[in-house]
């Protein structure tokens, strides 16, 4: 335990140490050479994606498998990589800030899939039947942040391609079928049916915004409707969808 700690504390400085060298190098080469380098103090940014990089790969070797603890952490450090790389290399925010809508949603759509957890048997096994909820709001945001990406860059034409004047309301809809998958799986998987109703309901709650903007219906609809939807949820409740199913 005193070796670990030990070696922890050597590596912990590193980041730091390195970060210090090379901005030591760009300053010296603006003074001897004229270099210019501007935005240097975005190096410093860095040192928490290092910091995150490095842990990761410790996590790795120590362990000798990946697992979700060591994809979050890595992930956690690319956050911080891409607003130092926006800054270093004046790259116009304008343009590409989508990428970290692209980034959030990639991170969200692959925490939902199944990795390996070294105190996997803690997790909840409702928790890990509500998967699909970050599988498609992740796939959701991903694809909305490639598509405002595209939009900026002159890539694509949203309109065309998406034929609604409220086109970002496809993306609510993908987003809202997570509800409808995690009611289902925990429906097969004999859940409480009070949580696949709340599930059915969170889902319907998501899908209604999105096909009254599709549709491009008046939004005093949402008043009519969310009553509705509630209404319908608790006459399954009474029906019998709140029993537990017998094994």
């Amino acid at each position: 335990m005193d070796s670990e700690k030990k070696s922890s504390r050597q590596k912990g400085p590193g980041p730091f140490g390195f970060i210090l060298i090379l901005l030591g190098f760009i300053l010296l080469a603006q003074q001897i050479g004229g270099f210019s380098f501007e935005n240097w103090w975005a190096l410093f940014i860095l040192i928490p994606a290092m910091s995150a990089f490095g842990t990761a790969i410790g996590m790795w070797q120590k362990d000798g498998r990946f697992h979700f603890g060591i994809w979050s952490t890595f992930y956690g450090g690319l956050f911080p990589l891409l607003v130092a790389v926006m800054f270093l290399f004046n790259i116009d925010w304008g343009v590409y800030w989508p990428l970290f809508v692209i980034l959030g949603g990639f991170g969200t759509f692959l925490s939902g899939f199944s990795f390996y957890r070294p105190d996997n048997i803690k997790v909840p096994d409702m928790l890990l039947r509500h998967r699909p909820w970050p599988l498609f709001i992740g796939l959701a945001a991903t694809l909305l942040g490639l598509t405002f990406l595209g939009r900026n860059l002159g890539w694509i034409d949203v309109t065309a391609l998406i034929p609604f004047e409220n086109w970002w309301g496809v993306f609510i809809l993908i987003a809202s079928l997570g509800g409808f998958g995690t009611a289902l799986m925990l429906y097969l998987n004999r859940h409480p049916n009070f949580i696949v109703v709340l599930n059915l309901i969170a889902g319907a709650a998501a899908a209604l915004p999105a096909v009254i903007a599709i549709l491009n219906l008046d939004w005093r609809y949402m008043n009519l409707v969310t009553p509705v939807i509630l209404i319908l949820a608790g006459l399954g409740l009474l029906l019998g969808l709140g029993r537990r199913k017998e094994i």
